[in-house]
């Protein structure tokens, strides 16, 4: 509440300032008050992400210098683009296990000759933001599988037998047999309770777990992530 009216009253002054003939004393003041609500708004907001993430990782570490997490280790279909680039990564431990989280986004570069000038512009073009997450299994499998969302014109990929899961995914893997055997009728029923998101998964053999929820938007949904690691372990 305090932020808010902070915000409301710096926003009341400044249009005070402005209507009386400008006053630049009233709209710095303003200004002021407006900007140290945001702040406040901000470091509050950063909180309570920090005391989400504190809630299910153990052993924290932000923005590390170094990152486990490669977007480029997956088969994970993604919009065509020029470059990828990572933000807001957190390190962890998640039930004694490595695990890092962290916003993508892709970008296309498009060049346009300008008519007035006759000179190239690049035009940078966001084509895709998406919260990732990396855990690392403690076991092995026998091949690698990836789960993603099935459009109208995808041809219809490996059948697993859960009718709902196949007409909402599509999945692709080294091996068939050994990827049902992986998906078994009790793990599709889990991935299907967890479907409100709209998201990708890359199971290497390895035992790394790559979790893209394209449609993630709020750190408070951090338990939709572990809940999708719980599927798989063990």
């Amino acid at each position: 509440m305090g932020k808010r009216l902070l915000s409301i009253l710096g926003l009341l002054i400044v249009i005070v300032g402005i209507v009386f003939g400008g006053n630049l004393v009233l709209v710095i003041i303003g200004c002021v008050i407006l900007g140290l609500g945001q702040i406040i708004k901000d470091k509050e907001d950063n909180g309570l992400n920090m005391n989400v993430v504190h809630e299910f990782f153990e052993d924290v570490k932000m923005n590390p210098d170094t990152h486990i997490l490669n977007v480029s280790d997956t088969n994970i279909p993604l919009p065509k683009h020029d470059y990828c680039s990572g933000s807001g990564y957190v390190q962890g431990k998640y039930k004694g296990l490595d695990v890092e989280f962290c916003t993508i986004k892709l970008t296309d570069v498009t060049e346009v000759l300008r008519d007035e000038t006759g000179l190239w512009e690049k035009n940078e073009n966001t084509v895709y933001t998406g919260e990732w997450m990396l855990y690392k299994l403690d076991c092995k499998f026998k091949t690698w599988l990836t789960i993603y969302p099935r459009s109208l014109l995808d041809k219809q990929s490996i059948k697993t037998g859960n009718e709902a899961f196949d007409k909402k995914f599509n999945l692709t893997c080294g091996d068939e047999k050994l990827a049902l055997e992986i998906l078994d009728a009790n793990r599709l029923e889990r991935i299907m309770a967890l479907s409100n998101h709209k998201f990708s998964i890359n199971l290497n053999e390895d035992g790394r777990l790559y979790i893209a929820a394209h449609s993630f938007k709020n750190m408070n949904d951090l338990k939709w992530f572990v809940d999708m690691i719980d599927v798989f372990r063990g």
